[in-house]
């Protein structure tokens, strides 16, 4: 009997975390698009530069960094250019330079389509956009392999 009990605890716990897992893939599957916009280069930066210094990421700071708390009520907010300076913000959190350790990063473009995608749903506003952008990094890499397959094709 205790062991059904975990068993359906687990599920229970389960349940939301295969949900979130679902949207973020949904979420990555819609990113990309044929319309021409900025190459990428070998490490997965487009090509093009968008000057943001000197505009505030959107949401509160903890730390000197927007990327614990905002959410998509803070992206849908905000401009085009907040936007990037989040992004930044927030890819300079989950992949720091000096840490020894190597990991994709998503580009500007990536990581606002999957924002995009995600904040588009009507409960979102809750939603934490470091959680999005540390899921979709573990996508990117084959993402930008199924792109490249498709290219050749």
């Amino acid at each position: 009997m205790r062991l059904v009990g975990h068993a359906v605890q687990a599920e229970r716990r389960l349940r939301p975390a295969a949900a979130a897992a679902l949207l973020l893939l949904i979420a990555v599957a819609g990113c990309g698009s044929d319309d021409g916009g900025a190459t990428a280069g070998d490490d997965g930066r487009t090509d093009s530069v968008v000057d943001i210094s000197g505009t505030d990421p959107v949401g509160p700071k903890v730390a000197g960094s927007v990327a614990a708390l905002v959410t998509c009520s803070d992206w849908k907010g905000a401009d085009e250019d907040e936007r990037l300076a989040t992004i930044g913000d927030i890819r300079k959190q989950l992949a720091p330079q000096d840490s020894g350790i190597k990991i994709p990063e998503l580009t500007d473009d990536e990581a606002e389509e999957v924002f995009d995608n995600a904040c588009e749903i009507e409960s979102s506003d809750g939603f934490r956009l470091y959680k999005l952008y540390a899921q979709a990094v573990g996508f990117v890499t084959l993402k930008r392999e199924i792109e490249a397959d498709e290219g050749d094709k």
